[in-house]
């Protein structure tokens, strides 16, 4: 009864809180209005004249009228009820439209996280995630004085169910895999990942022995072992395991990734199974563990440094643009080269986070020297990483728009063991990337294995001929022939025809005499950083233009 009081007290509380309202107005008006005409009716009909007196008395002694006196404030009263009953439905309506849009939005801001931790082909945890939960598990490793076991699988000869097979089975076969591979670390309180590619990561925190970590790459051998039917086929999957753990083998996510990583790659190179990296690491190993954990930071902190080494048209006598080759600046190890970190970084799997720095940079300095008047191209090494990477497209026109650079001026060169690692994702890749209009150049050509019927259907621009065919082209019939024959075949498929490698001017002169396109190497110009090609583009100008007044003169005389 005290709570039903309640509810009334404050309903009625509500029907006065926000003031009168127009409902209430509008009732009393209509209803006094409907008592003026009654008393002006019951005058009229008992035949006295309409005046204030009569009216007044009409409604002293008719109480069929006096009871028509308290229908305003009844229908004031009505009207006021209805506006609060409004006002509750409509405030309902707009809490119960604000919970729904609000329930959306956390729901949107949930997918965002899942897609953001997630691997869209397996649905397990993505690279990032893995190394984020990583990090995390060590953190609490190191308050707690336990240990973390990471091991990394890779399966053998996954490119050759690419080739054979395509890559929409490629896909069924890694989602086979991931189902299994789940199956067999369920209830472990493991993380399992998709590192890329067709590389697997798990790690186990508070590992309690490295018998642990072994049993744990047994049961994962086990399951891959009973063969994966793809419609009538069945195959046979095999896997290379490496397991590393902290703080025996690294003391940080990145190195203990990677050293799982070469445990891996030693079983695989050993013929399968798995492999445990030992506490007693040869110090050249440990070393390059953390060189890899280290270069993670120098992308991070800017410690890269970007060269830019000139390509001159030999016909036209004009600088065509520069190729870009990153170098690092180590604080403690000094000036390192490409070949020094650029496989560690393929496999610590970094080769997207490097590539990206590299363009952006390259980019930066192509704008940049547009703006001073030099509309020259720019050209960039990738790997075969970022070439099966489906968003990598999109990365690069969002850089061209960043720095607003048109697409024709970016050449991306690629090796052709690149081009024949997986041959249906590349060409998908290279497609896409040569219909924004950016050039594709085949760098090492004659080294590679290349089906040159898989070659003439690339959208390719332009092939490189290998130094080591450059560099004794003079000395060596064989390798002159092998220079001729490559610059006739590359104009013969529409491509421009490039030799890298140049050290004396006989080189370059003969290449002329070929028909070769562009030059590069020392004889014209070293890599150097972006102020020296600066300097370097001013001195080539200067000299460029001298040399054309020259001509111009010794022509006049004859």
């Amino acid at each position: 009864m005290q709570q039903s009081s309640a509810v009334y007290l404050s309903r009625l509380k509500s029907v006065f809180r926000g003031g009168i309202s127009s409902y209430a107005i509008y009732g009393f008006a209509i209803a006094l209005f409907a008592v003026l005409l009654a008393t002006a009716a019951a005058v009229m009909l008992s035949g006295a004249p309409l005046t204030f007196a009569n009216l007044l008395a009409a409604q002293l002694h008719n109480p069929m009228l006096l009871a028509l006196d308290v229908m305003p404030f009844v229908f004031a009263l009505w009207g006021q009820g209805v506006a609060a009953m409004s006002a509750d439905e409509s405030g309902n309506a707009s809490r119960k439209k604000s919970e729904h849009e609000q329930s959306e939005k956390l729901a949107l801001q949930a997918e965002a996280r899942r897609l953001e931790q997630e691997d869209a082909l397996t649905g397990l945890a993505n690279r990032a995630y893995f190394l984020q939960q990583l990090e995390a598990s060590l953190g609490t490793a190191q308050l707690n004085r336990t240990r973390v076991g990471v091991i990394v699988l890779d399966l053998d000869g996954f490119s050759e169910v690419n080739d054979q097979f395509g890559a929409a089975n490629g896909d069924r076969v890694l989602k086979s895999v991931a189902r299994r591979l789940s199956n067999a670390v369920e209830n472990t309180g493991a993380v399992l990942a998709r590192l890329g590619g067709n590389s697997f990561g798990l790690s186990i925190g508070a590992l309690q022995s490295t018998k642990a970590l072994e049993e744990l790459a047994e049961r994962m051998q086990d399951v891959l072992a009973p063969p994966c039917t793809l419609d009538k086929l069945s195959l046979n999957l095999a896997a290379s395991i490496g397991g590393a753990v902290y703080p025996d083998n690294a003391s940080d996510s990145y190195g203990l990734v990677n050293a799982a990583d070469g445990a891996m790659q030693h079983a695989k190179a050993s013929g399968g199974g798995f492999e445990l990296v030992q506490s007693a690491m040869p110090i050249e190993d440990a070393e390059m563990h953390s060189l890899s954990a280290e270069l993670r930071a120098a992308i991070d902190e800017d410690q890269l440094v970007l060269y830019l080494q000139p390509l001159i048209d030999i016909q036209a006598d004009e600088v065509h643009g520069v190729e870009a080759l990153v170098r690092w600046q180590h604080p403690r190890r000094g000036f390192l080269p490409p070949g020094e970190f650029i496989p560690r970084a393929e496999r610590a799997g970094l080769m997207h986070d490097l590539s990206k720095w590299v363009l952006r940079r390259a980019l930066e300095y192509n704008a940049a020297l547009r703006k001073e008047g030099w509309s020259i191209g720019v050209s960039v090494n990738l790997s075969a990483r970022s070439l099966l990477d489906p968003e990598f497209p999109d990365l690069l026109a969002a850089l061209l728009a960043e720095y607003d650079v048109p697409s024709e001026v970016l050449t991306i060169e690629i090796t052709e063991d690149t081009l024949m690692s997986d041959q249906r994702r590349t060409m998908d890749v290279v497609t896409r990337v040569s219909n924004m209009g950016i050039h594709i150049s085949i760098d090492d050509f004659g080294t590679g294995y290349s089906q040159l019927t898989y070659l003439k259907r690339l959208p390719a621009s332009e092939i490189k001929i290998d130094r080591s065919f450059v560099t004794d082209m003079l000395e060596s019939d064989t390798d002159l022939a092998i220079v001729k024959g490559t610059i006739e075949l590359g104009h013969a498929l529409g491509l421009r025809a490039v030799a890298e490698g140049i050290e004396y001017e006989n080189q370059s002169i003969r290449l002329r005499e070929l028909g070769c396109d562009i030059i590069q190497g020392y004889y014209m110009g070293r890599p150097m950083p972006f102020d020296k090609l600066r300097e370097w583009l001013a001195e080539w100008q200067l000299h460029h233009q001298a040399r054309v007044v020259a001509v111009a003169e010794a022509g006049g005389r004859h």
